[in-house]
């Protein structure tokens, strides 16, 4: 059985993921590692570059975009390894990162899913982890109570998002990022994969709160280091994950608070869908002149 089973989805990131990939495959001296790529219908010759350079990756090709949530449990099924590390395709990991993590879940039985320290290209800290919003905090953030209420809701934004803690330390958070996700795979089958019924959007915060109720924590480990470059895949798609986020919004807020407070959420929530929208067609209109 492998130490460790590597998942990455990816769309058109051909360049980016070779290079994620380099970085994996420098680390199989020290450990056992199966890797698997699910490829969303790439058209820029992804799968034929895993195909010449890695040929004993796992490519998985499911004949259309599965999203970020469809394709990761596409590997987690197939996945074979005591754990399981969802990888995006736009980060590089750093020497030795693997190993220490893979030692710190080991000595904390307690935690079901642990990330790491994370710094954009120019090497500064990716302010990565948070607690999960509420309700009230989804209030705040997409509707116009957040102007209205705009000292509540900075003061909230300040403790949800962590802002005094500098991410140079280990502790327990609420929530992890999706771009690097290490669960043991006993868990992360328990909660039988990522939310299906989300697409691109909040599954990192469905699965903390999944996490919580089964009793598991979730870590940021500051001693593992991976380099990432962040939307790499969202942002060749980017008004119609505008439109995924909000559908995903509603279905994460029904799950856990709700189908009443959804529909309201849902209200709420349309004038500033129409104003991004509006956003966006005027953008598109003025780069066509």
């Amino acid at each position: 059985m492998p130490d460790c089973s590597i998942i990455i989805v990816s769309y058109n990131t051909r360049d980016l993921l070779r290079a994620c990939l380099e970085s994996i495959l420098r680390e199989r001296g020290n450990l056992s590692l199966e890797v698997l790529v699910i490829e969303n219908g790439s058209k820029d010759g992804s799968a034929e570059m895993i195909r010449q350079f890695a040929p004993d990756v796992t490519l998985i090709e499911p004949g259309q975009n599965t999203w970020f949530v469809g394709g990761n449990n596409l590997g987690i099924e197939r996945a074979t390894g005591e754990t399981i590390l969802l990888l995006n395709p736009d980060t590089v990991i750093q020497p030795g990162m693997l190993q220490s993590m893979l030692a710190y879940l080991q000595e904390h039985e307690e935690v079901g899913l642990l990330t790491c320290r994370m710094l954009y290209p120019d090497g500064s800290p990716q302010q990565t982890c948070s607690q999960v919003p509420t309700y009230t905090d989804l209030l705040l953030s997409y509707t116009f109570l957040g102007a209205l209420l705009a000292p509540w809701r900075d003061t909230r934004r300040h403790e949800m998002w962590y802002s005094d803690w500098q991410r140079d330390t280990t502790r327990p958070v609420e929530v992890a990022p999706g771009s690097c996700m290490l669960f043991p795979a006993a868990v992360i089958h328990k909660l039988n994969g990522l939310n299906p019924d989300l697409k691109l959007y909040f599954p990192e915060d469905d699965i903390a709160l999944r996490l919580l109720a089964a009793g598991y924590e979730t870590h940021f480990f500051a001693d593992a280091l991976l380099w990432h470059y962040e939307q790499s895949s969202v942002k060749q798609v980017q008004r119609l994950a505008s439109s995924i986020y909000f559908d995903d919004l509603m279905t994460f807020c029904k799950a856990h608070y709700g189908a009443i407070p959804a529909i309201v959420l849902n209200l709420l929530v349309l004038p500033t869908r129409w104003g991004m929208n509006l956003a966006q067609r005027l953008r598109g209109e003025k780069a066509a002149l």
